[in-house]
């Protein structure tokens, strides 16, 4: 169970490492951050490969054959590390298009479901009062805040 859990756990910190390097250059990220980034993951994996090795240890594997496993649950970050590079550069073009679907469909979710429980309840001017002020407090904290 611990190391299938700790390689699962560690695929996506592979991602998150090579997202960080594929997107040095690009607003606010840059190559001490990435590096960074790495290193603190890279830290962190010295006791999930003990949490996988001492176990398999005190089972009776050898010191040679649970080391192994150890680094073997780690493998699969390189493999993410990779995945999330190349992701950084293909996904990003599309990036505009997906989160404004994700607006959409959250203004849809919003129109048809929540606005007519709220006019429902038998205060129809306070619940669109209240969504136009929500909806100015978002805007203004999307200006404020970049």
């Amino acid at each position: 169970v611990g190391f299938g859990a700790i390689t699962i756990h560690n695929f996506p910190e592979g991602l998150a490492v090579g997202v960080g390097f594929g997107a040095i250059g690009k607003k606010g990220t840059s190559f001490a951050k990435a590096r960074n980034l790495a290193i603190g993951i890279g830290l962190q994996n010295f006791p999930e490969g003990l949490a996988v090795s001492l176990p398999l240890r005190r089972v009776g594997f050898s010191r040679a054959k649970a080391f192994w496993w150890g680094q073997m649950s780690g493998m699969v970050e390189p493999v993410g590390g990779l995945l999330g590079a190349i992701a950084v550069s293909v996904v990003e073009p599309a990036l505009p298009y997906a989160l404004s679907l994700a607006a959409g469909a959250m203004v849809y979710v919003v129109v048809d479901g929540l606005v007519p429980d709220a006019h429902a309840s038998g205060n129809p001017k306070l619940a669109t009062w209240g969504c136009m002020l929500g909806f100015v407090v978002m805007m203004t904290l999307d200006v404020a805040l970049g």
